[in-house]
């Protein structure tokens, strides 16, 4: 077994398994594809796995469950029994720790309040008091970041990037601008950390940002007028035009 995740390439320290065995996968990518995406199935074999099971990993000493339907059934979130169980994803922990690491990923939380109130006082008043900051929606994060600390996220990321709440970038308003026109704003990173990103494409009709191509060209189709003519003639090219009237014009010049 190799030492870096099949998924993200980071080291694996900690695996996540369901009943087909494979132990390839971090227990952060399996909770996220659980969690954010909703999909029960296996990275690598595609098995359907309701319950899966996350461990420290040890080579070939990594703990190893041969039947999960051992573990016991209908369980409330936490501790039950040697392990505990995190509902909301169906994973299994053997480290407390860890369980609380993955459960506070899940949350709907303020990271900016979280952080500041780790690097506080240890027991402090203030510090409890931001860390246990709770939100039953992502629309009240949101504006709690912006009324406290003037942050943004964005919301094409938001709908489009498939992590975590708390994998979500934080921008200042100039910084969310800059992202999203050109994609090199200080916090998206180097070019290198932003492998190619250069801003969220925008329809030239509409003035609006779409996540990516693929939901540019979604909004293109279903929005605006292409001719079906000209595609087949020129290989598929896709030549749009804002509404009917403009495709008419255009080809009545061309004719």
């Amino acid at each position: 077994m190799d030492d870096a995740c099949a998924v993200c390439a980071e080291r694996l320290e900690w695996v996540a398994y369901g009943a087909c065995g494979h132990r390839e996968v971090c227990s952060a990518c399996v909770t996220r594809l659980r969690f954010v995406l909703r999909d029960q199935r296996c990275c690598l074999c595609m098995t359907h796995c309701p319950a899966v099971f996350a461990t420290k990993e040890t080579g070939d000493r990594t703990k190893a469950i041969g039947d999960l339907s051992a573990l016991p059934a209908a369980a409330g979130e936490g501790k039950t029994g040697d392990y505990w169980y995190h509902e909301a994803t169906q994973v299994w922990f053997d480290d407390a720790d860890h369980y609380r690491m993955v459960r506070a990923m899940c949350r709907i939380s303020c990271t900016v309040c979280e952080s500041s109130g780790n690097k506080g006082k240890k027991g402090s008043k203030s510090s409890k008091a931001k860390h246990k900051i709770k939100f039953e929606t992502i629309e009240q994060l949101k504006a709690h970041l912006s009324n406290k600390h003037c942050l943004y996220m964005c919301d094409l990321c938001l709908d489009g990037r498939k992590v975590f709440i708390c994998e979500q970038k934080l921008y200042t308003r100039p910084q969310l601008n800059q992202h999203i026109k050109t994609g090199d704003s200080e916090v998206d990173g180097s070019e290198v950390e932003r492998r190619g990103f250069a801003g969220h494409p925008m329809c030239k009709f509409c003035k609006s940002p779409f996540y990516g191509e693929t939901e540019l060209d979604t909004h293109l189709t279903r929005e605006h007028y292409s001719c079906h003519i000209c595609q087949r003639q020129h290989g598929g090219q896709d030549d749009y035009f804002r509404n009917y009237d403009d495709l008419e014009v255009c080809h009545i010049k061309l004719a």
